[in-house]
């Protein structure tokens, strides 16, 4: 017999083919035609499976897609699961609602060892509820990657384009009572281009079914060479994660500081708990608390405690989109009231990836902060109202070693009734992330 697929009859939505083993194969729907292909490929008829496919409606707009994801199938069933996880991505950078083709990424992409994307992609398949249809596989699956990976490290490098990379005001002047001053030309907003590199050693030990012990060690670097400044940043914490029926509930302690120029300018240290928990078949919700004892070395009334209680609440309407309702309040008691501080803050999110490759997450923050005690300068006490916008765009389908180009854009505003912290900022930050 012949090792090509013979065409025997073949019309819309049906087709009858003999295989190279000269069995007749009948096809009724697009389930069928999958199911076919599957039980071929498992018996190793490669190049029937491909015949197969490539012979059912070859003028149906999802033709190609069938092919390519018949092709990804035999690849992961002759071990290039580096070739599949690349057709994967084709299908889904054109067609990024099709569930199974995600799942199937999701798997290749563990069995290779790329745990972030592999994460990424989980948890979003577990929060919009396609885990739930699969019986908790892809729930399974997190856990085993993080058994897999007690030790691991992130590191990246940024470009930084600002409009105010010396975080300076917008104003020239200062009412200081019946005087005006002027604000030096280096406390006003400067424009430029910087550069970032960080790095993330995280550990994890899971110590039952249940709890795991972790722990993390963070640094960022940020340079600016035009006006010659060096933001350096670090924290250390350890803590307990616990496992519930429909999420993570996140115990831990830290600690951190930060240097400008070599010099130390704070440090702080503190406790926070952290939940990430699904809700419904479809919503997600991610809260904590987190507690910093501050200390500021140039400005000792600042010192005291920090409290921030952030809340996400993500709608999911597929693995590929969702819609984010923000809230949170952040609390400061210091050791001058002027620096004591009370703010809320509501904004709102959306996530999509579309065609062409490209996924994008834009969100806007609004937020009030208002002060204990008059400000030096000003009869009343400070007030802020912060307005913050963003916008993260990344490209899946230009992939170079597992790595895909990401370009984030924000913008803030600042309005302060005190001169010094009424500011504008523009800033971009590009960098290449494996979070796809």
């Amino acid at each position: 017999m012949s090792a090509a697929l013979c065409l025997v009859t073949g019309q819309a939505q049906a087709l009858s083919a003999r295989i190279s083993t000269g069995q007749v194969v009948e096809i009724a729907s697009a389930a069928d035609l999958q199911l076919a292909v599957r039980r071929l490929i498992a018996a190793g008829l490669f190049d029937d499976a491909r015949r197969l496919a490539r012979a059912y409606e070859p003028g149906h707009p999802d033709h190609a897609v069938r092919m390519a994801y018949t092709d990804a199938l035999v690849a992961q069933a002759q071990g290039n699961d580096m070739e599949a996880v690349r057709l994967y991505r084709m299908i889904l950078a054109q067609r990024p609602d099709l569930d199974l083709v995600r799942v199937q990424l999701t798997g290749a992409l563990g069995r290779l060892g790329m745990h972030d994307g592999a994460k990424a992609q989980a948890e979003r398949l577990i929060a919009s509820g396609v885990d739930d249809r699969l019986d908790g596989q892809l729930s399974s699956l997190l856990r085993t990657l993080d058994a897999e990976r007690p030790l691991s490290f992130r590191g990246y490098v940024s470009l930084l384009p600002s409009s105010n990379i010396n975080n300076g005001t917008n104003r020239s002047s200062v009412a200081l009572g019946p005087v005006t001053g002027v604000i030096p030309k280096n406390q006003q907003r400067m424009s430029g281009l910087g550069y970032a590199s960080g790095a993330q050693l995280a550990f994890r030990q899971q110590v039952s079914p249940r709890f795991a012990a972790i722990g993390a060690l963070e640094a960022r670097l940020e340079n600016f060479p035009e006006i010659a400044r060096r933001n350096l940043t670090g924290q250390g914490s350890v803590g307990v994660e616990a496992r519930t029926a429909r999420g993570t509930v996140l115990a831990r302690v830290f600690q951190g500081g930060a240097m400008v120029d070599g010099q130390r300018t704070y440090r702080y240290q503190g406790l926070g708990v952290e939940t990430d928990q699904r809700l419904g078949a479809a919503w997600r919700l991610r809260t904590g608390a987190e507690y910093r004892y501050e200390q500021f070395d140039a400005a000792p009334g600042d010192n005291g405690d920090y409290l921030d209680i952030p809340v996400q609440l993500d709608r999911f309407t597929g693995p590929e989109s969702f819609v984010r309702f923000i809230a949170g309040g952040s609390f400061g008691r210091k050791a001058q009231d002027r620096f004591s501080f009370d703010e809320g803050r509501i904004g709102l999110g959306y996530y999509r990836e579309f065609p062409k490759g490209v996924s994008a997450y834009a969100e806007g923050i609004a937020a009030r902060r208002t002060y204990h005690a008059p400000y030096p300068g000003i009869p009343d006490p400070r007030r802020d109202e912060r307005l913050q916008l963003g916008l993260t765009l990344t490209k899946r389908d230009l992939v170079v070693m597992g790595f895909a180009p990401q370009v984030s854009l924000t913008s803030k505003r600042n309005r302060s009734n005190a001169a010094f912290h009424d500011t504008t900022k523009h800033a971009l930050d590009i960098r290449f992330t494996r979070d796809f």
